[in-house]
Order: C-alpha cells, then sequence, then structure tokens
C-alpha cells in the first residue's frame, strides 16, 4: 500500500507540474481563479519535490481492487467485531493495538442504560426524541457488516471506502435529526407547527416523508456543488491533487448534517429545561457536549485525510464514546429521579395552590393565528438543515485544498485544536447563553453563568460545584499528561530543559482552555444541583428555601443566647448570619464568612487600633541549635535539678487598680518569669474577656504578634484578623479530637512564644487546655530510647493524598511495562510537580513522598517535613529541652484515643531514614510526656502565656460550644520581616479554603 501511496503521489506531482507549464488557467466565478491559481502553483510546486513532504496516505479502494484470498478473508473475519472496528494503526504502542475495538464494544453497554433511562415514564423525554435515541443502535450495529465488508473486500478500514462510509453515517444523521426534531416539536409555542394544525406530541413516529425530502434537497445540493466544482469554481489542479481516500460531497454532507443536529439537540435539551421544569435536562445537555467531542474527532481525521501520522484520533474517538454514553447513562438517570421528585411535589401540593392558577383560555382564532406564526417550521428546519449541509461539505472538501500544507502535514496540536475548541466554543455558548421566554410573555434575561447562580443553590450549589471541580481535574491532568505521552512520543521529563520548553507552551494553552471551559463548568454544577439536593435531603438535611433563598427555618435563638461555636445573637440580624445552618454552611463554604458580630458577646469586635490585617509579621524561621547534646549529662543535671512548674497569678488578688498598667509594669518581670517556668497563667482578668481587650492585654506586654507558625495549613481561622487574632481549634468536627502535646513549630517555622485566652468555656464539659514542660520530658524519657531518636531524627508526614490511585495504578496493560516503567515514572513526575507547585505554599519544607507508611498499596503520596532532631537548645536559655511533635502525630499514638481527623490530614511519624518507630519507643515518648502533663483550666478572661520553644501543649475533647483564641508572638529584632509565602494574599487564601472544609465537617 505504501509503495502505491508513492507511485500515486510522485504521479500527481508530475502531471500537476507539466499542467503548470501550460500556463495559468483563466479567471473563474467572482475574481477566485487568481487565488486558485497562485494554491495551485504552490501545491505543484511542493507536489513536484521528491520525496513528498507530507505524510503517506492510504490509496482509496474501488470494486475493482482484487479481493482477498480466502485465507486472508478468514484471518480478517475472524473476531468480526474487532476488525468491523479498527484500524491497522492506531498510533500507540502496539501493546494497545485494536485497543478502540474494546472500547467501542464497552460503550454498548452504558449506551443501553441511557436508552433505558430515558424510555422511563417519570423523564417525560418527548416521544420522537426516544425514537431518535434508539436509532442510533441501527447506527452502531450497522458499522459491523459495513466494517467488515470494507475489510474483507476492499482490504481497507471502513473511513477509506466512502460508499460503505456514507451509507452506515447516513443512520446517525438520521438519529440525530429525529433528536433535534423531537426537541424542536416538544419546544414548540402553543404545540403548533408553523401552518397553525396540532403537533402529535404523543406520537414517535419518525417523520419519514419530512426525511426523504431532507436526503432529497441534501443530495440535490451535493450534486449542484460537485458540478460546479468541476465546471471550473474549484481549480482542476487542486482537485487532481486531493489524496484518493478524500470523502466524497455525500458523505461529508453526512458528517456536518450529524454535527449541526447534534448541536442543535445539545441547544433545544438545555431549553427543554425551562420548558418542562426538570432542571436535569441541562445535565444531559452537557453530557452530550462529550459526545460533541466525539462527532469533531473523525470529522478531523477524515479532514487529515485518514493520516496514519494522526491515527491515534481513533482511540480518542473511542474513548469519547465510551465517556460520552457513560455521562449520558447517569443523565438519563437524573431526569428518571428529578421526574419523580417533581411529581412527588405535585401530588402533595395543597389543593388551594393548586386551584389558584388560573385556567388558560382557549385560544381565540385571532390568537391561533398568532400562535401558528411562531410555530415550529419543520420543513423550512429540513430546508435550512440540507442547505447548511450541503454547503458545509462542499467549504470543508474544496476549502482544504486551498489550505496550502495544513491538512497535508496532520500533527496532534492541529487536530486537537480542531476537536476541542469548536466543541468547547459549542458547549459554553449553550450553557451560557440568554434563557429566552420565561414562559409568561417576557423576556427573561440571564447573562453570563457565574458563581452567583450556583450560590443561588445555596448548599446544594456549592457541594455540586465542588463534586465538578474535583472530577473536572480529577480527569484534565492525567488527560493532558497522557496526551502529551501520545503528541510526543515519551512522558514529560521536567530534568530536560527542551521539555520544560514545550511544558511552558503547552501549559499556557491548557490554562487557557480550562478558562474557557467555566462557564461549562459552573453549568455542569447547576445541573448537578438538584441531584445534590435531593441527596441532601435524603440525609434528612432541611434545605427548604424562600424565594429570596434564604433559609425559613424559624429555630432563631433569642437576642442573647449561644449559636454554634459559641457566637452569640444579639439580633434577629445576628442570628441570621450566624446561627448554624446549612445555608450558612454554603456562604462559608462559597467565601462569605465574616469576622464575628462585632456588637456580640463573648469575643466582640476589632480593637479599633492600628489595623494588623495585612501588617502581620512572618512567624520566625525555627532557631535549630541540636548538634552536640551530652543526652547523659543533661538528663542527670535536670534530675538533680528543681524545675520549677508553671507560674499561676490570681488577677484578683495581685493587680490592684488598672490591670494593663499593672501589666506595663511588670512586663519585664513576667519575661523572666517566663523564660523560668515556661507558662503563666493569669487567672481572672477582666480586659481579655473581649477580643479587643486581648489585645491591649498583649501589646501592654510588648509583644510582638505574628502570623500562626501553620497558618497555611487552616486549622485556624482569624477570630479578629485586624487584631492578629487566631481561634483556637473550637470547630465542630474536631470537638472529639485529642490534640496531643506538641510546639506550635514546624522545621521550618516556629513561634517564640504564644498567649493563649478564654472567651468561652466548653458548655458541655471537657475542652481543657494542658501543658508540658519539654525539659522535664527530656529528663524522663529512658535514655536508650532517646539516644535512639536523637540518632537516626525524626520526619513528620502531615497530609495523605490517597485519590491518584485510580489514576496511575498498574493495569497490566504492559505487562512488566507498566510496574517497571510506566508507574514509577508517573509517580516520580507526579511528586515532583506537587513538590515543586503546591508544597511550599504550606512553607514547610516538604517532600512528597510515595508510599512511606505501606498504605493504599504504595500509591499513598505523603508530604513529609524534613528531618528533625527531637532535642533542641532553647533559642534564650541555650538549655536543650524535648522539642518534638511526635505525641501528637504519631498515627500509632492516634489511633489509641480520641480522633476526628480526616484520612487527608492524618499525621504520621518516622525515623529520619522514613523507616517506621517501634510501638515501644512511641510508648515510652506517651509515657513520659503524659507524666508531665499539667491541666490548666480556664475561664472567661484567662489568659495563658507560654515559652513555646520549652512549653508544648495540647486540648482534651469536649461536648457543646467552645471559644478560645490565641496569638502567637515572634521575636523583637524579627518584628518587621513579611516574606514568607504564607504571609501573602495566596497564603491567607489557602487559610480561609482550608478553614472552610474543615469547618464544614460535622
Amino acid at each position: 500500500t505504501a509503495s502505491n501511496a508513492r507511485e500515486s503521489i510522485h504521479r500527481v506531482s508530475t502531471t500537476t507540474a507539466a499542467a503548470l507549464l501550460r500556463g495559468p488557467k483563466a479567471p473563474v466565478g467572482r475574481g477566485g481563479g487568481e487565488v486558485a491559481t497562485a494554491a495551485a502553483s504552490t501545491a505543484a510546486a511542493r507536489l513536484a519535490k521528491s520525496p513528498p513532504s507530507f505524510p503517506l496516505l492510504p490509496q482509496r479502494c474501488s470494486g475493482r481492487s482484487k479481493p482477498l484470498q480466502r485465507s486472508q478473508a478468514v484471518q480478517e473475519v475472524i473476531g468480526p467485531l474487532s476488525d468491523a472496528w479498527s484500524v491497522s494503526g492506531n498510533g500507540l504502542p502496539p501493546q494497545f493495538a485494536g485497543i478502540e475495538t474494546q472500547l467501542f464494544q464497552a460503550s454498548l453497554l452504558p449506551e443501553l442504560l441511557y436508552l433505558w433511562f430515558l424510555s422511563r415514564p417519570e423523564a417525560e423525554a418527548p416521544k420522537l426524541v426516544n425514537t431518535g435515541a434508539r436509532m442510533l443502535l441501527l447506527f452502531i450495529f450497522a458499522t459491523i457488516p459495513a466494517g467488515i465488508a470494507a475489510k474483507v473486500q476492499f482490504g481497507e478500514s471502513l473511513a477509506n471506502v466512502d460508499v460503505l462510509h456514507g451509507t452506515s453515517e447516513s443512520l446517525l444523521t438520521f438519529s440525530n435529526l429525529l433528536l433535534a426534531l423531537g426537541f424542536s416539536r416538544a419546544l414548540s409555542p402553543g404545540g403548533l407547527d408553523s401552518k397553525g394544525a396540532k403537533i402529535d406530541l404523543d406520537s414517535g413516529v419518525p417523520p419519514f416523508k419530512g426525511m426523504a425530502t431532507f436526503v432529497a434537497l441534501t443530495m440535490a445540493v451535493c450534486g449542484g456543488g460537485f458540478l460546479a466544482a468541476h465546471a471550473g469554481l474549484v481549480d482542476p489542479q487542486l482537485m487532481q491533487a486531493e489524496p484518493g481516500n478524500a470523502l466524497s460531497l455525500p458523505t461529508w454532507a453526512v458528517h456536518v448534517s450529524s454535527v449541526a443536529e447534534w448541536t442543535v439537540a445539545m441547544s433545544l435539551a438545555w431549553n427543554f429545561a425551562e420548558k418542562s421544569g426538570n432542571q436535569a435536562w441541562k445535565g444531559l445537555s452537557l453530557a452530550m457536549g462529550l459526545n460533541l467531542l466525539n462527532a469533531y474527532t473523525p470529522c478531523t481525521w477524515h479532514v487529515f485525510y485518514n493520516a496514519p501520522a494522526i491515527g491515534a484520533l481513533v482511540p480518542l474517538q473511542a474513548l469519547l464514546t465510551l465517556t460520552g454514553s457513560s455521562a449520558r447513562a447517569f443523565a438519563a438517570y437524573r431526569l428518571g429521579e428529578e421526574g419523580k421528585r417533581i411529581q412527588a411535589l405535585a401530588a402533595t401540593a395543597p389543593p388551594a395552590a393548586l386551584q389558584s392558577e388560573p385556567e388558560p383560555e382557549p385560544p381565540s382564532p385571532s390568537k391561533e393565528a398568532e400562535e401558528a406564526g411562531r410555530g415550529f417550521d419543520e420543513d423550512g428546519f429540513l430546508l435550512k438543515l440540507a442547505l447548511f449541509a450541503g454547503a458545509g461539505a462542499f467549504a470543508v472538501k474544496y476549502g482544504e485544498l486551498y489550505a496550502g500544507d495544513f491538512f497535508l502535514e496532520p500533527t496532534y496540536v492541529k487536530a486537537l485544536a480542531l476537536i476541542v475548541l469548536p466543541s468547547l466554543a459549542t458547549t459554553a455558548l449553550i450553557a451560557g447563553r440568554d434563557q429566552g421566554d420565561g414562559g409568561d410573555g417576557k423576556k427573561q434575561k440571564k447573562g453570563k453563568l457565574s458563581m452567583a447562580d450556583v450560590k443561588s443553590f445555596g448548599v446544594a450549589g456549592t457541594v455540586s460545584y465542588v463534586i465538578t471541580e474535583l472530577a473536572f481535574w480529577a480527569v484534565a491532568f492525567p488527560l493532558a499528561y497522557s496526551w502529551y505521552r501520545v503528541a510526543e512520543g515519551s512522558w514529560l521529563d521536567l530534568s530536560n530543559a527542551a521539555d520544560k520548553a514545550k511544558l511552558l507552551g503547552a501549559g499556557t494553552v491548557f490554562i487557557n482552555g480550562v478558562r474557557l471551559l467555566v462557564p461549562l463548568r459552573l453549568a455542569a454544577a447547576l445541573a448537578l444541583a438538584p441531584t445534590v439536593e435531593k441527596g441532601l435531603k435524603g440525609l434528612g438535611v432541611d434545605l427548604k428555601k424562600s424565594e429570596d433563598g434564604e433559609s425559613e427555618s424559624s429555630d432563631a435563638p433569642a437576642p442573647g443566647s449561644k449559636n454554634f461555636e459559641g457566637e452569640w445573637a444579639d439580633s434577629a440580624e445576628v442570628d441570621n448570619e450566624k446561627t448554624f445552618s446549612f445555608t450558612q454552611l454554603a456562604k462559608n463554604l462559597a467565601g462569605f464568612q465574616k469576622n464575628r458580630d462585632p456588637e456580640g458577646p463573648p469575643l466582640g469586635g476589632p480593637s479599633g487600633l492600628e489595623d494588623l490585617s495585612s501588617r502581620l509579621p512572618d512567624c520566625p524561621k525555627t532557631r535549630w541549635d541540636s548538634d552536640g547534646v551530652d543526652i547523659d549529662a543533661v538528663q542527670k543535671q535536670y534530675q538533680e535539678e528543681d524545675i520549677p512548674d508553671i507560674l499561676t497569678i490570681n488577677a484578683k488578688e495581685s493587680i490592684t487598680g488598672d490591670e494593663e498598667e499593672w501589666l506595663r509594669s511588670n512586663r519585664e518581670d513576667l519575661k523572666k518569669k517566663l523564660l523560668k517556668h515556661g507558662a503563666i497563667l493569669i487567672k481572672g482578668m477582666e480586659t481579655s474577656k473581649s477580643g479587643a481587650g486581648f489585645r491591649r492585654v498583649y501589646e501592654a506586654l510588648d509583644l510582638d504578634v505574628c502570623l500562626d507558625p501553620i497558618h497555611t495549613s487552616g486549622l485556624r481561622k482569624f477570630a479578629i484578623e485586624q487584631d492578629g487574632i487566631y481561634e483556637e481549634v473550637n470547630k465542630p468536627g474536631l470537638r472529639q479530637h485529642y490534640i496531643g502535646l506538641h510546639n506550635e513549630s514546624t522545621t521550618n517555622r516556629t513561634a517564640a512564644f504564644g498567649a493563649f485566652v478564654c472567651f468561652l468555656p466548653a458548655t458541655e464539659g471537657g475542652g481543657d487546655f494542658f501543658v508540658a514542660d519539654g525539659k522535664k520530658i527530656l529528663r524522663d524519657i529512658d535514655p536508650k530510647v532517646l539516644k535512639e531518636l536523637y540518632d537516626k531524627k525524626i520526619r513528620i508526614s502531615v497530609s495523605n493524598l490517597d485519590f491518584f490511585k485510580p489514576i496511575i495504578q498498574d493495569r497490566g496493560l504492559f505487562g512488566d511495562y507498566d510496574k517497571e516503567v510506566l508507574v514509577p515514572r508517573a509517580k516520580e513526575d507526579l511528586a515532583k510537580a506537587i513538590g515543586d507547585t503546591v508544597a511550599p505554599k504550606f512553607d514547610m519544607d516538604l517532600e512528597m513522598v510515595w508510599g512511606a507508611d505501606g498504605a493504599n498499596e504504595g500509591y499513598r503520596l505523603q508530604a513529609i517535613e524534613l528531618p528533625e532532631t527531637p532535642i533542641n537548645r532553647h533559642p534564650v536559655t541555650k538549655e536543650p529541652v524535648w522539642f518534638c511533635n511526635m505525641h501528637n502525630h504519631s498515627r500509632y499514638l492516634r489511633d489509641n484515643r480520641p480522633c476526628t481527623v480526616p484520612e487527608v490530614g492524618m499525621t504520621e511519624t518516622f525515623f529520619g531514614d522514613l523507616s517506621k518507630i517501634p510501638e515501644n519507643i512511641l510508648e515510652e515518648v506517651d509515657r513520659a510526656s503524659r507524666a508531665n502533663i499539667v491541666p490548666t483550666p480556664m475561664k472567661e478572661g484567662d489568659v495563658l502565656l507560654v515559652d513555646n520553644y520549652r512549653m508544648l501543649h495540647g486540648r482534651d475533647i469536649f461536648q457543646g460550644d467552645r471559644l478560645h483564641a490565641v496569638s502567637w508572638f515572634t521575636w523583637p529584632e524579627e518584628a518587621n520581616i513579611k516574606e514568607a509565602v504564607s504571609n501573602t494574599s495566596e497564603g491567607n487564601s489557602l487559610n480561609k479554603m482550608i478553614n472552610k472544609y474543615v469547618s464544614s465537617l460535622k
């Protein structure tokens, strides 16, 4: 075949070159001859060169071709289903030979499910739409004998045998045509056609007369185009240069018509959601968008003359067929479920409400005439479609001849552009356009889709948007990554400068592409919202909304009573904003969380002092000084030393006069005592019973407030950002979580000091704060254990990412090559990509490691801090202290006490070489830590000052509401440093985003 193709190309080249020597052709038509001649000259010059500069293309087969011998035919017919849909070279590695057939076959089951769900009475699909959908099966099964005949009789794939190709594809055109007609009839104003006759919406019988008329008109247009082209409208030299397997005008008309009809059906399905009241039709419209990609894929392959150089488009089409069928099956299922819900609501509606609607008056003759003028003109629709199909076929077939080398030198970049751009543009226009009539005769103007539309659905809209985004990105990144492998022939290598340059260009295209998809993603979230809402209601969630979208709940607490998280309602307005509800949860998730009510107790509003919102300095870098610690000598010293306990000051007894003045007068003495005792508990102060007063307290002590060391982790949100006050861990989802002993530190950042304040103790018990002296823990740990930990160092894993497994797991597609090459390479690249882009945002010196804890079959990606010693010298006193968070972060210890942290936030500890820490060592750390715990129960206004390098802290579980807060402080010499990644708008956004997620947990 390759040899014949070369001879054919050379023959055409020679003929064309000779024709050019005879002189230019006279102008044809409306001045188009000059353009045609110039294009022909360019083509001839290119074709005259040997060897040709474009990929070899298969020759067209005809009935005169020599049939295959019986033995060859038998080989071709073995596994007819496979051979019917397969191509000789699909552009993928040999292990993927025939994968397109398997994907096409796999799509049959979801297609059948789609038809079944669509036909259920609850879906209330127009009858003719059901008929069109079922007719698609005829197309599917017709391609089997057509594909076999093409291979056995012509020795080619179906796409290269024009008669069989066009005939089988025409069934798809008829199927799509019935879909478009079915929706058009159902949406016709008044249910009338353009002549005023009533449309029979209960009939699913195809309009055979109209279809025959459409075929005749299309063939007539194609025939006229053929005659016009050969009459000189198209330069003969260009037509001679056209590859032999180019599609004919009728076959192109079939493809153009199919795409046009499917696009119209998508648009009408979206409109039908408004007409029927079942918004799930919009979900089906969006699901059809995947099949629009599927429709453009073979058209793109054909426009490049079915070039083997882009043969991977065939398996791509098969993959899109499978995903599109699956998406439509799910959308059709949702149609039925939403239909049931609507019917149930209608059945339970009060009779008065039903009778409140006035009965429509029978249309008068004048009204009938008016409706008829606006009715569906089916004949006009078919005429326009036929003209569009014929003209489109002419434009594609002959227009590409004037494109120079563009279609003769196929690349995946070109192909993907032709597939993706029109599909996305069409889908975005459908999902984001105006809605038209709202049914009341008024134009309902609706601008572009935005998050406001999603938020209007309350929590259901927000949850559906989160689901949509997760699904989109879970598919987009692996698909883009895999397609790079197909397009470039190798996996992306970020250590290679050339690959980095390619990534920059491809990344720009990718980012702009996903931006184009924003309306589609918003529309998908809106379409999914009814199903999410139903699911939430099934869980007992009350999502009833009033007309303005606010909750109708009448359970508002009285002014002065508590609401969730210890907030107070001083008025109905405050309660609407603060009382816990799923409407409020939606506002929180969607970004409407505000600071606590400035007028309501116990926190109060900002102090009115200098606004620190954008002025907080960085949390200081961790000051490590851990080398050369003589553990035996230190332990002996501490065992002989009388280490002082925490200092407790009763403000009622010790402070006379103004509290702030007393603090200012005694601040240097208090700082010395803080270094000596490690912690000072000041009980019974009045000033610190509000957030504003608490700020005045720490300013009176001349402490330099800074960011939380783990600001971007989102564990703490600002209680009053203007005053640098964070809310302590009071979240409902963490009430039953025991927080073990830890310094507020990471390998990278450690606050110098901290001040904890109580505004509201746990209302139903528990929640006691506790501390433990790092000197005493160091003194009491078994010296053998301590030395082993000190020598081997500690590493702490702070997050588990388990969602990559379905994407990169070993599926055995390439045998051992998967396990030995593909999976390790995918892991390496993912870890590097996340480590280079996401991990730095947390400002924690993280390394991304696969399967350190052996969970999830090695497909767990863990964010692990760099090695650190569990002993550090105090930056001021230079005394060695236990400076390690393993009591809080050990998975073994967490599993043996109350823990409600989601798996993604579960932590673990390892030795410095990532080997497992034995349980006996963990138990010894736990024993020594617990032995030195000092409970510090706090009441309103109590303040606990801690030396963060020496004193570890934690919190017990609690019931009810609790409101504690904390501020962190830096060293005086670092009070003006503001350079950390976490100390940016991006870091603040990350803090808020994670906080909203954790706050949503119950």
